[in-house]
């Protein structure tokens, strides 16, 4: 049996350095801009000015929060007829009675949590996919939750095309339930409303975290509340904004009529 060549000590540093350079990057260090390679001068102009505006709309946001946004191509969650409002502050239909939301609510919900690297998010109402793919550049630990089955299985093949989703796990069914299976979690973001807010999300707050929920009149203005989770597993909540938004459906009996 022949030996293997003898490494020099300078070659068995080098290859140490490198290994640990990259075991401590991030996860998603490597796909800051994995879609650009395809993307247009034009697009990424609108996205630059999208998140410019955000930075001055947006009383507080970090500039980590704005470079998820830079990081991440909305016009891809959106249907081709609306790729020309794909960075204007508008939400459109994505189809199954669903929208994407607009970016100042999106961003503005997104700082209100205060995601920081290594904390466990949950999604509920995965949509288009957009949300996500923003709370994944800011944590690897990113759950989503969708009960159409095609917006859910769409939302994952977007995450695949753009290298998201080794920083997210997708889960079909009632959002309403939650994931208890990878709870408890540090922070929760309710895309959708509620008539209440549902105990299993808040069993499967940790204490000290926050959600995010609109809760009120499906299709109307109702509260969109921060709920925080006391040591003692009491909860306080207060209103931080109003808007509109789709209802927490717990059914997948839907066409694509959008």
């Amino acid at each position: 049996m022949m030996r293997p060549p003898l490494l020099s000590p300078r070659t068995v540093a080098l290859a140490s350095l490198v290994a640990a350079c990259l075991t401590a990057a991030p996860a998603f260090a490597q796909y800051d801009q994995p879609f650009q390679a395809g993307e247009t001068p034009e697009l990424t102009e609108k996205r630059k000015k999208m998140v410019k505006w955000l930075g001055e709309s947006v009383k507080g946001i970090t500039e980590r929060t704005l470079g998820a946004f830079d990081a991440v191509p909305r016009h891809k969650f959106m249907k081709a007829r609306d790729l020309k409002i794909a960075y204007d502050n508008k939400w459109a239909g994505i189809g199954y009675g669903q929208t994407i939301t607009n970016p100042w609510m999106v961003a503005y919900m997104t700082h209100l949590l205060g995601i920081e690297e290594g904390m466990k998010v949950l999604e509920i109402g995965t949509g288009s996919g957009y949300q996500s793919a923003i709370i994944s550049r800011l944590t690897t630990q990113t759950h989503t939750v969708e009960v159409v089955r095609a917006l859910g299985e769409r939302a994952r093949g977007l995450h695949d095309n753009l290298a998201y989703t080794a920083n997210i796990k997708h889960k079909l069914g009632d959002g309403y339930e939650g994931w208890e299976e990878h709870g408890p979690y540090d922070r929760i973001m309710v895309t959708c409303a509620a008539d209440h807010i549902p105990v299993p999300l808040i069993q499967q707050l940790k204490p000290g975290g926050l959600m995010l929920i609109p809760v009120g009149p499906h299709f109307q203005k109702g509260n969109i509340y921060l709920v925080t989770k006391q040591q003692d597993g009491s909860i306080k909540r207060k209103v931080v904004a109003t808007g509109t938004f789709v209802p927490l459906r717990r059914t997948d009996k839907f066409s694509d009529d959008d």
